[in-house]
């Protein structure tokens, strides 16, 4: 079974210490608050770093630091209510914080055991600049197995690649590719596994070359042209080809170190996965696929939702939910086991292109999620979920999900009829910003107009609410460090928007006031 390890662009990892506190205000310096809400705080470095990561719309008005303030004091009062009531505990909010925690976790292990192991030598750098300053033009061609690629290097040897391929494409009833689609854009070394490199760099062009393992199979190659380009001096020593090498070498290094610790770690477990159930999985995920995942709920939920009058292959694996998955000495996994950790991680499933692939990506993906629960498993029990900086993390972005639920429970029962619609179409369609022409269109505009009115009344009633939660919970803003903080919020940068991601789990790296303060 082969399992992928979790990529990291070391160039662009920036460990950023973000101590947020949101709770009692006694540990922490006046000088370095920014606003009170009851009993929880606003820090300087949260607030910072929330406004300077936040959609420029949000930064606005005379004094954009107090109004992005406000837009923050206001998620915390609505929060600080769906506390009271409980609303922390719901699953919108605890599945979040579990996945959040589990990849909290999967960063610190890679950190430890992978990330800070890591040793790209300087001779090995400038090795791979020079290599990749040549550049390939090849043909491919694909086999599952050595034996089919041997029969196909036999007869290609005898002209070239090319004429081999068109003679096999020639036998095809249904002539639906060409040889074009054998051939690749310019690669370099960055862009090839190494060993595929070193396979390829001394072939002549038009020449065939022996089998090579490929992927999952075999593959013969023919370079069809080779570009040199010149490298200069210093380009070996900085610049973004060398950040680019750099973390390409680190990627290499760090799977070589991820696959000795599979071999420690996981080869004792004993894992069996049951092809059978895989291959029943395939056919039926594959038409899911192609009609689109649900965007709504989770696969799990869908799924057990389905009816006797739903589509087969939505029925198919419903009864295929309960079934094993895979055995460990651990224990047993199931399929519905899967389709919840799939739930978060579809990307790689969501590429595949034919049902041989599928499997091949749902071996793997059942590889890594195997992989990432004992990674998960090790981090928790050396204790890095005691760490100050995921304690902090954790707790604020379960206030920001305690936030958006209660919010939505604040609003839920708001209804907009078409009648209104329609009234506000005929008597308010200059606020939609159209011309005169379009004003018989309300097809056209009726999203822009459910979204008008869902606003304003969403605005009429939390407005209404937030001034009863400020007799509940009080409100002090700290005007001189609000003022005086370092932020980078001159005319120019309040013009863009940062919006900055995690590089090991593609979360966001903070919480941000939510837009729809603004509009819908």
């Amino acid at each position: 079974m082969k399992l992928f390890s979790n990529r990291l662009n070391p160039v662009i990892l920036v460990v950023i210490g973000l101590f947020f506190l949101s709770c009692s205000s006694d540990k922490i310096p006046q000088d370095e608050i920014v606003a009170k809400v009851g009993n929880k705080i606003i820090t300087a470095k949260e607030f910072a770093a929330s406004y300077e990561f936040s959609f420029q719309t949000l930064r606005i008005g005379p004094n954009p630091r107090k109004t992005y303030l406000d837009f923050m004091i206001k998620e915390l009062l609505i929060a600080n209510e769906g506390y009271a009531n409980g609303f922390n505990n719901h699953k919108y909010v605890t599945k979040r914080l579990k996945t959040r925690t589990n990849k909290a976790l999967l960063e610190s292990f890679y950190t430890k055991y992978v990330y800070n192991k890591v040793n790209v030598p300087e001779d090995k750098i400038i090795d791979a600049l020079k290599k990749a300053s040549i550049k390939f033009r090849l043909l491919i061609l694909p086999t599952p197995s050595l034996e089919k690629a041997a029969i196909a290097y036999d007869s290609a040897v005898e002209s070239d690649l090319g004429d081999y391929i068109d003679k096999q494409l020639d036998k095809l009833e249904i002539k639906n590719t060409s040889r074009k689609n054998f051939e690749t854009d310019w690669l370099d070394y960055m862009e090839m596994p190494p060993d595929m490199f070193d396979q390829i760099k001394n072939l002549e062009i038009g020449v065939p070359s022996k089998p090579i393992q490929y992927q999952n199979g075999y593959a013969i190659f023919q370079v069809i042209d080779i570009q040199r380009e010149a490298i200069k001096s210093d380009e070996l020593k900085y610049g973004p080809k060398r950040k680019k090498m750099y973390a390409r070498l680190f990627n290499i290094e760090s799977d070589k170190i991820v696959h000795k610790l599979m071999d420690s770690i996981l080869t004792p477990m004993n894992v069996k996965v049951s092809n059978k159930t895989v291959d029943k999985m395939v056919e039926p995920l594959f038409e899911w696929l192609k009609q689109g995942l649900p965007k709504r709920g989770t696969i799990v939920n869908n799924l057990k939702s389905v009816t006797d009058t739903s589509a087969a292959y939505l029925i198919q694996l419903k009864n295929l939910l309960t079934e094993q998955l895979l055995t460990t000495n651990d224990g047993v996994k199931t399929v519905e086991d899967y389709f919840e950790y799939m739930n978060y991680y579809r990307k790689v499933i969501n590429q595949s292109s034919d049902l041989i692939d599928l499997k091949n990506r749902l071996l793997t993906e059942i590889g890594t999620m195997i992989k990432n629960d004992k990674f998960i498993d090790i981090a928790k029990n050396e204790g890095f979920l005691d760490s100050a900086s995921v304690k902090e993390d954790l707790n604020l972005w379960e206030e920001k999900w305690t936030y958006d639920i209660y919010r939505a429970q604040m609003t839920k029962d708001i209804e907009i009829t078409n009648e209104e619609m329609q009234k506000f179409f005929k008597e308010r369609w200059r606020e939609l910003r159209i011309a005169d022409v379009d004003t018989t269109r309300f097809y056209k505009y009726e999203d822009d107009v459910y979204n008008f009115i869902k606003y304003e009344k969403h605005m009429a009633l939390l407005n209404v609410e937030l001034e009863k939660l400020k007799e509940k919970y009080d409100v002090w803003i700290n005007e001189d460090v609000l003022n005086n903080l370092k932020l980078n919020d001159d005319p120019k940068s309040s013009e863009t928007s940062v919006i900055v991601i995690k590089n090991f789990s593609g979360e966001l790296l903070v919480p941000t006031a939510d837009p729809t303060w603004l509009t819908y």
